[in-house]
């Protein structure tokens, strides 16, 4: 569990998703970069790396953003990757999420690109931003070195929420 949602939240909790075998790419990802111990990041200073815990309470508060309001705290906190999968982001440091409702099922929820298609109650900032279901799952985590995420990374978020929503099924 990285946030628990409370009364009025728009989000009911972020956690971290679970492969087929238990692990947890995210999970693994967090739990190094909040102590600033996360040795795969290519910028890595001797721990504990001041950046990456810096990073990661950024990120922690991006997320809580979300997961109280239904949207990020500015455009440029997250980017929309590929078949429902979106990004938080501070500085190199990027994780990967998905929404879901934790019961089996999953539905897509892409980028709006017709503001006249988005949700009318929507905040006008973020009209762009779908509104999600009431969990957050993220897949994975990585250091950006390039101008798009690398596809590996996209790839691997997938493959993490078919197994993630394949173990939530009764």
């Amino acid at each position: 569990m990285v946030w628990r949602g409370r009364k009025g939240s728009f989000h009911d909790r972020i956690e971290c998703a679970t492969r087929e075998d238990g692990s947890s790419p995210a999970a693994a990802f967090w739990a190094d970069l909040k102590v600033g111990d996360w040795s795969a990041d290519p910028y890595f200073q001797s721990p504990p790396d001041e950046n990456q815990l810096h990073n990661a309470a950024k990120l922690f508060v991006h997320l809580r953003h979300i997961g109280e309001k239904g949207y990020p705290p500015y455009q440029r906190a997250v980017n929309f990757l590929e078949d429902g999968i979106w990004e938080v982001k501070h500085d190199h440091h990027r994780i990967a999420y998905f929404d879901t409702y934790g019961d089996g099922g999953y539905e897509p929820k892409d980028k709006v690109d017709d503001r006249r298609i988005a949700d009318p109650e929507s905040n006008d900032d973020f009209w762009w931003y779908p509104e999600l279901d009431p969990i957050l799952r993220l897949t994975n985590g990585w250091a950006k070195e390039g101008p798009k995420a690398p596809p590996e990374a996209i790839e691997l978020a997938l493959l993490v929420r078919e197994e993630d929503v394949e173990h939530d099924k009764p």
